[in-house]
């Protein structure tokens, strides 16, 4: 088949919630160049309302924000009853290095890894695509019987 007439793949939608302006346009702007689709939130409520709304493929969350923080938004967006939301990969952005406890806590709100805010902007693309792959790939849980 000619290359020209191949269907391209449709692009993959990543949510980015951060209330920091500059940090959205960064690594939406990197995500962007790799021909991801990106949605921005300033708020972790305004997030929460756009990951039911648009359902992306993955959530960038910033941990520290005013308000609920991202590990209390992370527990919303994975746990709110019949939200269209609940199985979407959630990935922290941070500046901090997570202790033990705290990776703890984000495994509890089910959020899928981290990502340092200070990785190279080839590291920080790389982490978000094997995010998506490992996604991509997981096997759909087989219900039980009731």
């Amino acid at each position: 088949m000619d290359e020209a007439i191949k269907p391209k793949p449709a692009s993959k939608h990543i949510l980015i919630i951060d209330d920091d302006p500059t940090t959205r346009r960064l690594f939406g702007s990197l995500l962007g160049a790799q021909n991801y689709e990106v949605i921005y939130a300033g708020s972790g409520e305004q997030g929460r309302e756009m990951a039911r709304r648009f359902h992306p493929d993955l959530v960038l969350l910033d941990i520290n924000m005013p308000g609920d923080d991202g590990f209390k938004m992370a527990d919303l967006i994975r746990n709110e009853p019949g939200s269209p939301a609940a199985d979407v990969p959630i990935a922290f952005l941070t500046n901090a290095d997570l202790s033990i406890e705290a990776q703890h806590w984000m495994k509890d709100v089910g959020a899928t890894a981290y990502i340092q805010k200070g990785v190279s902007n080839e590291e920080f693309v790389a982490q978000v695509k094997k995010i998506l792959d490992a996604a991509e790939h997981k096997p759909i849980p087989e219900k039980q019987p009731t």
